[in-house]
């Protein structure tokens, strides 16, 4: 076979601009790196690649380990195919090992991919089918464009495939989305509508992994909060980050470590219990920041939080309140916001503002707060307040 690398080795991409020759320099060597790593392991570029699928037991096994993976996945994915459903192409979930866990598209292509096993249960690594949109982008952890002859082994040089990796709340890979079809197919905004459903599905697995506690939506532009395009982050009562989408950990140029290490206030100037103070108090309007990463110019970012502590609403553990909004902090407040380094601390403060914005009307701040009139005494009586 000849060298990737030469006018013989590849077709011309349908990508390159008109009269090049050549696809962009940083894609150009990612698929030579990988060629050499598939040559570097072994693998025979004229050899028909292994077909076999794990057992059944297994593929059971493993989609019951990737349950909530699968569960936050297929929605998006039966989108994404209403997007490409004339292509003849095929949606595919892997996990973090390349090894396909679902799989949905046109019928005629089905046919022809089961003959090729992108079937549930077959794994897509580099190890074991060479150079491939699925076994890349595990590999470079990044959005990858395997288009033709690109890939390493002759028998899959009909298919252009693009994928991307999903990562969960600590930037480790959970599994790749990836579309794959006839080359004859290709369209140039594939691959960026799979980053982009790539996302979706984190943000819904992240959504529902910090369902409980306190959620900050972030974003440069105000007007993008709310879309997938937000960053978020999970924070604890003392204002440690529990996790943060892909969104988060770009924009604030840190690694989900190096988050954990430096916490709220570290990376965005502002405390748990400044931001609990003002969604009491404020309306929709987001709250601007700055963040505070070192090495990185000081940007501004708007920021919306949503919060949901059990042990304040236990009526309504999956619940959240209404989505509270921030305002702007004064460059030099006069007085500082209260501090709560405890959960505890911030529900005595919430219950206080709730009786104090109801008159002093115990069973009205607790219908707002959603707890019982009983529960509200009991937590007052508990830290020696009376609620009058």
């Amino acid at each position: 076979m000849p060298p990737f690398d030469s006018p013989a080795g590849r077709s011309r991409e349908p990508w390159a601009p008109t009269g090049s020759a050549l696809v962009p320099a940083a894609h150009d060597s990612a698929i030579a790196r990988s060629h050499e790593r598939c040559a570097a392991l072994g693998v025979d570029a004229r050899a028909v690649p292994d077909l076999s699928p794990v057992p059944q037991t297994r593929l059971r096994e493993m989609r019951e380990r990737n349950q909530r993976l699968w569960r936050h996945a297929v929605p998006v994915m039966e989108m994404l195919f209403e997007q490409i459903v004339f292509t003849r192409s095929l949606v595919v979930l892997t996990d973090s090992q390349g090894t396909i866990l679902h799989s949905l598209g046109d019928d005629g292509f089905m046919e022809k991919a089961q003959q090729i096993a992108l079937a549930p249960g077959v794994n897509w690594s580099e190890a074991t089918k060479g150079t491939n949109a699925i076994g890349t982008a595990l590999f470079d952890e990044t959005p990858t464009l395997v288009h033709g002859s690109e890939h390493f082994v002759r028998a899959n040089h009909f298919l252009t495939c693009s994928a991307c990796p999903i990562f969960d709340h600590a930037g480790q890979v959970m599994g790749v989305l990836d579309v794959t079809g006839d080359q004859r197919s290709y369209h140039p905004h594939t691959l960026a509508l799979v980053s982009l459903s790539a996302q979706m599905i984190e943000n819904h697995w992240f959504s529902d992994r910090f369902r409980q506690g306190l959620r900050l939506h972030f974003h440069p532009r105000p007007e993008m909060l709310g879309t997938v395009r937000e960053g978020l982050l999970a924070v604890s009562p003392d204002g440690a980050v529990l996790g943060a989408n892909r969104t988060a950990l770009q924009e604030l140029g840190l690694s989900a470590a190096a988050l954990r290490v430096q916490g709220l206030q570290a990376v965005l100037g502002v405390t748990v219990g400044e931001v609990i103070d003002h969604c009491r108090r404020h309306g929709d309007e987001p709250l601007k920041v700055a963040s505070q990463c070192p090495g990185r110019p000081e940007r501004a970012l708007y920021l919306r939080a949503f919060f949901n502590w059990p042990t304040l609403w236990p009526s309504a553990p999956t619940a959240a309140m209404p989505p509270p909004a921030l305002v702007e902090r004064p460059a030099t407040p006069a007085t500082a916001a209260p501090a709560a380094a405890t959960l505890q601390a911030v529900e005595l403060e919430t219950i206080r503002r709730a009786v104090a914005a109801a008159g002093g009307n115990v069973s009205k701040a607790a219908r707002q707060l959603g707890i019982g009139r009983n529960t509200l005494y009991r937590k007052l009586r508990k830290a020696g307040t009376s609620p009058a």
